[in-house]
């Protein structure tokens, strides 16, 4: 017959609990601190980035990804491919453009590919990142949230907090005009408005989401 459990057994299991905890708190902030810049997990299994130096790739191997979608034409250099191919990896390279002429804007059948690609959980775990992991990345993410059906001022606030100090108003018009009923049935199949993130990995700070009347923001000239 099993023994109850005595105040000093609550005690000491309470006690080898926080130390399991904490003792993960600690690993996830050391490895998040050899991860590449602007580095943060959407969700459990997706993961967003700056363009990863050689240094990070260690960090990176400890997520055990399985697919790495770039935004960009950078190529890799041998460090990153040899890192690709050793650990099994499918590297997708979308080019998206950078939302910085009014008159050129990110087709709907790019952002959609890269949606598709992130919506599949077979492809978990996978990094989706650009140069500096703020606007490419931060436009295709503020997407994700959209499908998750997220507030359209936390959908903004996310945007702003990784693209400090330069954000973009083109990326945030943008933004706000992705119709995400494009992929309505997919987003009902794979469930993603319930996926939720791990929380192990820290965003960056508040401070980092400017308001919008501050001087330092960037507003079009009149017409």
């Amino acid at each position: 017959m099993a023994c109850p459990l005595t105040e000093k057994n609550s005690n000491s299991s309470l006690k080898s609990t926080n130390a399991r905890h904490k003792a993960s708190s600690v690993e996830s902030e050391s490895v998040q601190s050899e991860l590449p810049v602007n580095f943060g997990e959407v969700v459990k299994g997706i993961y967003r980035s700056s363009f990863p130096y050689p240094w990070n790739l260690a960090a990176l191997k400890k997520l055990g990804l399985k697919t790495i979608i770039t935004l960009v034409d950078e190529p890799y250099p041998p460090s990153h491919v040899m890192f690709v191919k050793e650990n099994g990896i499918a590297h997708h390279r979308i080019l998206v453009q950078a939302n910085k002429d009014p008159n050129v804007k990110i087709p709907d059948s790019v952002m959609c590919r890269i949606l598709e690609l992130l919506l599949d959980k077979t492809n978990h775990p996978v990094l989706v990142h650009c140069n500096k992991g703020k606007h490419r990345t931060g436009c295709v993410v503020a997407c994700i949230r959209k499908l998750q059906g997220w507030d359209s001022c936390d959908v903004i606030e996310e945007y702003l907090r990784y693209a400090f100090p330069k954000p973009r108003l083109l990326d945030e018009n943008y933004i706000d005009r992705f119709d995400p009923s494009q992929l309505r049935q997919l987003a009902q199949s794979s469930g993603v408005k319930t996926w939720q993130s791990s929380g192990l990995f820290k965003m960056p700070p508040e401070e980092q989401v400017r308001d919008k009347d501050s001087p330092n923001r960037h507003v079009p000239p009149s017409l």
